[in-house]
């Protein structure tokens, strides 16, 4: 059973990130803002990941478990990183000018 949750939150973590990324090419929108949408389903997305990441350490699984765990981990960390909002202020405004 603990496999099974394992295997959950790590497919689940890839998929949210997935999900956020889709969702702002869609550009589906909570209270009217795509950003709050994007961000809200990549903290929640990066919250999983973490639990999948511990619990990968204590139990076996297959390979590509381990790959995605990883990529939804790391994936949604530099999303929740880079799209803090002072961050994303601050360095917007120098890419994309005042």
């Amino acid at each position: 059973m603990e496999k099974i949750f394992v295997r959950l939150c790590s497919w689940l973590g890839f998929i949210l990130l997935l999900l956020a990324v889709s969702s702002d090419f869609i550009g589906v929108s909570l209270l009217s803002s795509p950003f709050i949408t994007f961000y809200l389903i990549s903290v929640i997305g990066l919250i999983v990941a973490c639990m999948g990441w511990v619990l990968l350490r204590f139990n076996e699984v297959d390979s590509i478990t381990k790959i995605v765990g990883k990529l939804g981990l790391f994936g949604n960390l530099i999303v929740v990183i880079l799209f803090f909002p002072p961050l994303f202020h601050f360095w917007g405004t120098f890419i994309f000018g005042p």
